[in-house]
């Protein structure tokens, strides 16, 4: 796995040097990805927020037409299961987060629409699945979370446990619901079967006479207009009871591959009409769930109704994002713009166009394309050639148009047309390899691939046609190749990366020498190639060789202390080369020796794994985000100061 993570971070206050700032981040997709919660404000439903996973929250103020990313505290692990703009105080935002180890989980609050966040009291490092309020008063609210219920008198600041600790059954609660008569009255859905309290969490009973054993709930539905009359989603099924869960009954007709739904709701205003989010598409029902009908393929995770008018329903799914109908559910638009969680597994310059590829979801996934310096994507269209399988590695010659590369845990494939159609190329004596990196080279005029693979180093001096194995050293071993870096200048410089050791070419990759290392290869994040240097980001600083790595010294003016995470240096002859270390861009145009950090480039609350200058001569820095896209700066003038 590639360690080029730079988190994001304060930095000591600076003495300017220069005026005016330098433009700031901006994000550029491509847009999309996996939603997990929608909600829509209901004094203001133009007002919408979405939560993703790797604790990414979005707003939108015009209906979805365009969304900003929030500052939400990023714990890279957590997804946000529910959101919600609070019924009676418009300003505060609530965000449900659930995290494997518990880092980051629990309630979060915002009282200044999304700007800042707290963790809501009482939760800390609780998983939590669902939020509910009660009508009547919406300060009054419940979570479900991985220990139990909890219930809120303030709004969501403060929690309590109201569900019995020792009673190990109604622990992983995934769903919860307030009786709108009642708060004393509430639903859980546990992983096992649902719950029931009449007063306010002091006894609970089981209520699962109907229901499927092991049936896990995932949503729970209660009929505003007749509070008896409640709906419950889970992998077994969609079911109704007209007794208030003393008894439960499954709604037939829907085929078994369908009936894994995340969640249920009636259409507001019309008690007939039923919504059921599965995984295998949105189902509707005009008839009180006597018939359904499959109106999409989307995998649902969650549904929100505009207020003013239920016939615009939102979703957020799974690979497509938010959508959104105006039509009852017949139809559905992709409403993306501005969004973005994306898993991004490489980038590329090949000629004037950048490419990236997106692994994960599904249909909108795979290859895309830019054509504007990385400022908008389009998707490559998909043909059965397509590599099988993630994708997991990316590249392309940037004196070559068109043509790429990609590779997966199986084998290597090749592209003469922009990624529209794909060959897979035989490396490794038809071996089954892991392709772990790529690269072209440019010596003496001409260009080299590179493939390193968990059985060695292979080179191919015809664009790929033949490859021949290369050894890095005398000694017969099998090098395992985990990172290859090539200069973006003519010349056959390329550095290669193994668990143990680096090594370096001159030639193109024909032939190697190891370096001699001040630090251990496990702390290296990133290196660069200028002209004149070769650089190191490492968990310990910034270290700079002059002489081709045989000695290495720790480079400490203009950078403040710690890790350095990300390098670029920008392709042709110079030392013009950027690092990213704790959010903060720095710049040196000496190979790397002395370092200034640019003013306005901090990039918050998000990590870089790579930056890319695509551009000898452009003033364009891109920034590619393990899980939420491609951000651009552009350096016109920068403003660039010194560290105290």
């Amino acid at each position: 796995m590639s360690r080029r993570i730079i988190f994001s971070g304060i930095v000591s206050a600076a003495l300017l040097l220069c005026a005016p700032a330098a433009a700031q981040w901006q994000a550029a997709g491509p847009w999309g990805g996996s939603a997990t919660s929608v909600w829509v404000d209901l004094h203001r439903p133009d007002t919408l927020l979405a939560g993703a996973r790797n604790s990414l929250v979005f707003r939108s103020v015009n209906g979805g037409a365009w969304w900003e990313r929030l500052d939400f505290p990023r714990y890279f692990s957590a997804t946000i299961t529910a959101v919600m703009i609070h019924p009676a105080e418009p300003r505060l935002y609530l965000a449900a987060a659930e995290t494997p180890q518990g880092i980051g989980a629990g309630v979060w609050y915002s009282e200044d629409e999304g700007a800042t966040w707290k963790a809501a009291a009482g939760v800390e490092g609780l998983s939590t699945h669902a939020l509910a309020f009660y009508e009547k008063d919406p300060r009054r609210m419940a979570a479900a979370t991985r220990d139990g219920v909890w219930k809120s008198g303030d709004s969501g600041r403060t929690w309590v446990r109201i569900s019995p600790p020792y009673n190990h059954e109604l622990r992983s609660v995934t769903a919860v619901a307030i009786d709108p008569r009642d708060d004393r009255i509430i639903y859980a859905g546990t992983t096992h079967l649902p719950w029931k309290t009449t007063d306010g969490g002091k006894t609970w009973q089981i209520i699962h006479d109907g229901m499927l054993d092991d049936s896990d709930v995932f949503s729970i539905f209660i009929d505003p207009a007749r509070p008896e009359r409640v709906l419950a989603s889970a992998c077994s099924g969609i079911y109704r009871s007209e007794d208030g869960g003393q008894n439960w009954s499954r709604f037939r007709g829907i085929p078994p591959e369908q009936r894994r739904t995340h969640v249920v709701r009636q259409m507001p205003g019309r008690n007939g009409t039923i919504f059921a989010g599965t995984t295998l598409g949105l189902l509707k029902s005009t008839d009180g769930g006597a018939t359904f009908r499959r109106v999409n393929r989307l995998h649902v995770y969650s549904m929100a109704f505009d207020p003013r008018d239920p016939r615009r329903i939102y979703l957020a799914t799974e690979g497509g994002g938010l959508w959104k109908s105006a039509d009852a559910g017949e139809s559905f638009v992709q409403i993306n713009e501005g969004f973005a969680s994306r898993r991004s597994a490489g980038l590329a310059v090949a000629g004037r166009t950048l490419y990236l590829n997106i692994s994960g979801d599904g249909q909108w996934g795979g290859l895309f394309a830019s054509a504007d310096g990385g400022a908008g994507w389009q998707p490559v269209p998909k043909t059965k050639t397509f590599p099988e399988g993630h994708v997991t590695r990316l590249a392309a010659c940037p004196s070559r148009e068109e043509l790429l590369l990609a590779g997966n845990d199986e084998r290597i494939y090749r592209s003469l047309d922009g990624g529209r159609n794909w060959t897979p190329l035989r490396i490794g004596g038809g071996a089954r390899v892991r392709i772990q990196a790529l690269a072209c080279v440019m010596a003496a005029g001409k260009e080299v691939l590179l493939a390193g693979t968990d059985i060695g180093l292979w080179r191919s001096a015809d664009l790929g046609a033949t490859w021949q194995a290369v050894r890095l050293t005398t000694a017969n071993i099998r090098h395992s190749v985990q990172e290859l870096i090539a200069a973006q200048a003519d010349g056959g410089r390329v550095l290669a990366r193994t668990a143990f050791t680096v090594y370096l070419s001159t030639d193109g990759g024909a032939n190697w020498r190891v370096l001699s290392m001040l630090f251990p290869v496990s702390s290296i994040y990133d290196m660069a190639i200028t002209e004149s240097t070769l650089l190191a980001a490492t968990a310990d600083g910034m270290y700079l060789s002059a002489d081709d790595g045989r000695r290495w010294e720790k480079v400490e003016q203009g950078l403040a202390p710690g890790t350095v995470s990300t390098l670029a240096a920008r392709p042709g002859r110079g030392g013009d080369v950027f690092a990213g270390q704790f959010g903060r861009i720095y710049r040196s145009l000496d190979g790397g020796r002395k370092w200034q950090a640019l003013e306005g480039a901090d990039l918050p609350a998000v990590s870089l794994r790579q930056l890319l200058l695509p551009d000898a001569k452009g003033k364009r820095l891109l920034g590619l985000t393990p899980d939420a896209g491609v951000f651009f700066l552009d350096l016109d003038i920068p403003k660039v100061h010194n560290e105290r």
